[in-house]
């Protein structure tokens, strides 16, 4: 039994448990058992980037700083606005947080995607207080827009719910972001608190966020899978619906989901140090 079993399984590699015992007849915990002594194991796919002695080092550098302040009071982990922007795309989405597949060892997966689809740009910034945006940007991300947005509709927003004294801000190091118009924007009203890459040399304060650390940015570890999964659920076929499937998406996500997120950032520093700077998604999720 367990032999004919194992063609079937092995036919359908990246079927949840679920799903494949409702296509043999059989419990869950009868597959489970089988695939026990199948000796199968989940993979989950891993988008990673490639790291190097000096993107180890600083990212072990930051966990550790950053730790120190939080543990100090310095920094309030409630008081950390995270921003970022991806791209949506109607050629669907793929989260890896819940594709996986099952076999002896590890497999390379392929997905086949548009070489040119229909898209926007979409900026957002999360915090313990919920999400502010979506914020739609047609084309690529220009310095100018950048602080455009900034200037008129972020920083505002901030100001009139008192979200900006004791507060900090962080943003990646992409090249839009790291101009000194940007930084002078930032500067006059979030002073010294600012995670950036290249602000700390600009002006006096500030930490610096490490190159290639998305497994440390909530944007990337929860948001923007959140909200690609929920777009995806209402099928968008043209642009327009797209965007108004986004922000409704956003709208479904409450303060304790997004305190429950900080939460998790703080245990992604801890993970950092474990793995000496390097990769930890298999080690923490």
């Amino acid at each position: 039994m367990v032999q004919n079993r194992s063609s079937t399984t092995f036919s359908l590699p990246t079927r949840s448990v679920r799903r494949v015992a409702e296509i043999l007849g059989i419990k869950r915990t009868s597959l489970q058992r089988i695939m026990k002594e199948l000796e199968l194991s989940p993979y989950k796919i891993q988008v990673t980037q490639p790291l190097n002695e000096d993107h180890t080092q600083r990212q072990s550098e930051f966990a550790q700083l950053m730790l120190e302040k939080l543990q100090t009071g310095e920094i309030d982990v409630k008081k950390i606005w995270f921003s970022d922007e991806a791209y949506f795309t109607l050629d669907g989405h793929l989260n890896k947080q819940n594709y996986c597949y099952w076999g002896r060892e590890r497999l390379e997966i392929t997905v086949v995607r548009s070489l040119h689809p229909k898209k926007f740009l979409v900026w957002c910034a999360i915090s313990s207080h919920g999400v502010f945006g979506p914020i739609f940007i047609d084309g690529t991300l220009s310095a100018a827009n950048y602080r455009k947005f900034l200037d008129e509709e972020f920083i505002p927003f901030l100001h009139g719910h008192d979200l900006v004294q004791g507060h900090w801000f962080m943003q990646d190091g992409a090249r839009p972001h790291s101009t000194a118009d940007v930084f002078e924007v930032l500067n006059e009203h979030f002073s010294d608190r600012i995670i950036g890459l290249d602000y700390p040399s600009h002006f006096q304060g500030g930490i610096e966020w490490p190159p290639y650390s998305p497994d440390l940015n909530p944007c990337d570890y929860y948001l923007w899978g959140y909200l690609k999964s929920k777009v995806w659920q209402t099928s968008p076929t043209n642009l327009p619906e797209l965007k108004t499937a986004t922000t409704t998406a956003v709208d479904t996500i409450d303060s304790e989901a997004c305190s429950r997120v900080m939460v998790g950032f703080q245990n992604r520093l801890t993970a950092v140090l474990v793995k000496d700077g390097g990769h930890f998604e298999p080690l923490y999720h």
